[in-house]
């Protein structure tokens, strides 16, 4: 496996495309919540990919604080299929958080969870700041980690 953290204009178009892929794979088709993948952010963004066999495996989306919310934040977080339940996504995250910490400093993080994902989040330091809310067919709960 190998991991990687680009901006985006280091991301190759062959990459940005399986970034993207992988993305949608899970996020529209998977979870069947039609949205818009590419919203403008990924331009801002630090993208921390796991490969295997040059394929995207895991990604998550490290967003600058102002990007989106005043906070940093991270956002994105998936693995593929049949690389669940192997400790790839626990991994993933930790790790962005540390990149977080380290490109742009000690500070408060927001991020957008998927509501099932509470204590995962949870377990990173993570706590609730909103009531759960319905974001294009799953809900949602915002959380902050002072």
């Amino acid at each position: 496996m190998i991991k990687e953290l680009s901006t985006f204009a280091e991301l190759t178009p062959a990459k940005l495309y399986e970034i993207l892929k992988l993305r949608s794979t899970i996020f529209v088709v998977e979870q069947q919540s039609i949205y818009l993948d590419a919203d403008g952010h990924d331009p801002h963004c630090l993208h921390y990919t796991y490969y295997h066999n040059h394929t995207p495996i895991a990604y998550s989306r490290i967003l600058p604080p102002r990007t989106v919310y005043e906070q940093a934040s991270i956002g994105r977080v998936c693995v593929e299929k049949s690389w669940r339940h192997k400790g790839l996504g626990r991994m993933i995250f930790g790790e962005s958080l540390q990149i977080l910490l380290q490109s742009f400093g000690p500070q408060p993080i927001k991020i957008q969870a998927q509501l099932y994902l509470k204590d995962f989040y949870r377990s990173f330091g993570f706590e609730p700041i909103t009531e759960p809310y319905d974001d294009c067919g799953i809900l949602h709960i915002d959380m902050l980690r002072p």
